[in-house]
């Protein structure tokens, strides 16, 4: 009985290897952070890894259309999961921040001080409050100032954005001290109408919270907040604390 034998198909003819391995990564990463985002003292690391998790699975989606992956369901659970250790992430995040909000609000108590009497920014704002785009300048030579908050159109994903409006606004922090100002201790606080107006948290737009470095003697540095607020004209009073013990700077007016 004879046997055929046919020679194998040419290197160039054979199907490629399927290129799986973005999707794969997404749908690994992005279940590490939720577990990371599940405690909110880790929240920055399921933030990271919700960063690192939605690039991969959007590319491992893209290579699933064009035919050179074959694992688009798992790289559309990296997605769904990398967007929900981030939302989780920033969760946390806030959580961390309104706490220790609080618990300096408890330790400080009322009665914040600037260096001189400013003019009140609203009807119903604090006597020693001042007026947006105006400075507080503290006994030590540290000076904040807060420019006019302007309207405010979140992204896509977004911590934070509780009520009807949005609105940002500049805080710029002067370092007029002799001592280097660590801005990790700094603390911004917002209420609009009498309550609570949420800090907006918007990674896609720049919306981080204060941000996490040094202001050496002379120097300042300058960063973007967004709050959400009320549907109706109101008093928005916005408090600052360039350091995590001491007195905050009150800035108010009409929103």
């Amino acid at each position: 009985m004879q046997r055929s034998y046919e020679p194998a198909p040419p290197a160039s003819h054979r199907r490629a290897e399927p290129r799986n391995g973005l999707g794969l990564a997404a749908a690994i990463v992005g279940p590490i952070g939720i577990l990371f985002g599940l405690v909110p003292l880790t929240g920055f690391v399921a933030v990271i890894c919700g960063l690192v998790a939605v690039p991969l699975a959007l590319a491992g989606r893209s290579r699933y259309k064009k035919r050179i992956a074959t694992n688009g369901r798992t790289a559309v659970a990296g997605l769904v999961s990398g967007i929900l250790a981030l939302a989780l992430g920033v969760w946390g995040i806030t959580i961390v921040f309104q706490a220790t909000n609080e618990l300096v609000a408890t330790l400080e108590g009322a009665a914040p001080v600037s260096s001189g009497p400013v003019a009140g920014g609203g009807p119903d704002a604090p006597a020693d409050a001042a007026a947006f785009d105006q400075r507080v300048t503290f006994d030590d030579g540290v000076a904040v100032e807060v420019t006019a908050p302007q309207a405010f159109t979140p992204g896509r994903y977004v911590f934070g954005n509780e009520r009807d409006r949005a609105v940002s606004f500049e805080i710029t922090i002067v370092n007029g001290s002799d001592q280097p100002l660590d801005t990790a201790t700094a603390i911004v606080r917002a209420t609009h109408s009498g309550r609570d107006a949420p800090l907006i948290f918007d990674l896609q737009n720049g919306m981080k919270g204060p941000p996490q470095g040094t202001v050496l003697p002379g120097k300042s540095i300058t960063f973007p907040v967004a709050v959400s607020i009320g549907k109706d004209v109101a008093d928005l009073q916005i408090d600052v604390s360039p350091g995590f013990v001491g007195d905050p700077a009150i800035f108010s007016g009409q929103v």
